[in-house]
């Protein structure tokens, strides 16, 4: 039994020594193997475009709301203010002028105006002029329902209004206009007014209707104050 195993080691450790020796490193091949793929790089030419190359700038975003074209109306103004009201002459209350002859020195016509009349606006022919002469001046005016205030001059005087510049304010004026000698009945209101402007003119057998009367100074000879009421008349000197 002692034998036996020496003789047996003996035979294991020749029977290792002649075998080839072993590596642990796989032996190279020229070969590549077929499980392990190789990697290619590739390089590919891209050919020119005939396009215009892409702006780096992105285009504007559409808007959905439709956009509004421009309009060939000139842009507005704002509407000018309204035109200040013409004035209004002083107010009062008509009265009656009846003359034989009536000379206005320096007169103008300068149209038709608003006066205001017992509380009413009228329209109105204004005049002005530098001298007045009234033969046989008698002036009616309603002071009052049913009354009235009548100034008279001496029958044949001449009542005078000077100096300055004069003011007249005339609802109707209506008479005969004398040139020289030559008598045309004339019947002035705002509606028909004077067709011409002259310096100088007289009326004769004359009756004017004023609602006011502006300057100068009227003197009238020998005047006679009347009320006349509904009762009876009443005079002053």
């Amino acid at each position: 039994m002692m034998r036996t195993q020496p003789l047996a080691a003996v035979a294991m450790v020749a029977v290792l020594a002649l075998q080839p020796p072993s590596s642990t490193e796989p032996e190279p091949t020229s070969t590549p193997s077929s499980s392990a793929p190789t990697t290619t790089t590739t390089t590919t030419t891209t050919p020119p475009s005939s396009e215009p190359p892409a702006s780096s700038t992105p285009p504007p975003a559409s808007s959905s709301a439709p956009s509004t074209p421009p309009t060939a109306e000139p842009p507005t103004t704002p509407a000018p203010p309204p035109p200040a009201p013409a004035p209004v002459a002083a107010g009062g209350r008509e009265w009656t002028l009846t003359a034989s002859r009536l000379d206005l020195g320096g007169l103008n016509f300068v149209g038709v105006v608003d006066a205001l009349v017992n509380g009413q606006v009228l329209k109105v022919l204004k005049f002005t002029a530098s001298d007045m002469k009234i033969k046989d001046l008698v002036q009616t005016a309603e002071v009052s329902p049913g009354v009235k205030l009548i100034t008279a001059a001496r029958p044949g005087s001449t009542s005078t209004v000077s100096p300055g510049r004069i003011e007249l304010y005339t609802v109707q004026l209506k008479g005969n206009l004398d040139i020289l000698g030559i008598k045309i009945p004339v019947d002035y209101t705002a509606a028909h007014p004077p067709p011409l402007n002259v310096p100088f003119v007289t009326f004769t057998e004359v009756t004017v209707r004023n609602t006011d009367l502006i300057g100068g100074t009227l003197k009238i000879p020998g005047a006679r104050i009347s009320v006349v009421s509904d009762q009876a008349p009443v005079s002053r000197r």
